[in-house]
């Protein structure tokens, strides 16, 4: 097995372990947006996602902290999706290269 095999072989299973620890930490970000509705001018905050073809809300309630909180943690997650779908791109490419 050449040298450039041998890197490549190492960076494939670089690329693979680093997109099981992404997949995992996605389990427990939320998913979707949070949206805001204004009742009788109090705003309301709502998280909302897609369950198969319905669209679900779920109450967070009007707490800023809380509100940033999730808002942080959907953005971390659309962070992790962008660089999941470039470790998936990079494996693409080592599986061509290996010729599996």
């Amino acid at each position: 097995m050449s040298l450039l095999s041998q890197i490549i072989m190492e960076e494939k299973s670089r690329i693979e372990k680093m997109i099981a620890d992404y997949e995992k930490a996605l389990i427990s970000l939320p998913k979707g947006a949070l949206v805001c509705k204004t009742v009788k001018s109090n705003p309301y905050y709502y998280l909302q996602y897609r369950k198969g073809k319905k669209t679900v809300s779920v109450y967070i309630g009007r707490d800023c902290e809380k509100v940033s909180e999730i808002k942080s943690q959907i953005e971390h997650r659309k962070h992790i999706e962008v660089m999941l779908k470039a470790l998936r791109e990079e494996h693409a490419l080592t599986q061509k290269f290996i010729g599996e």
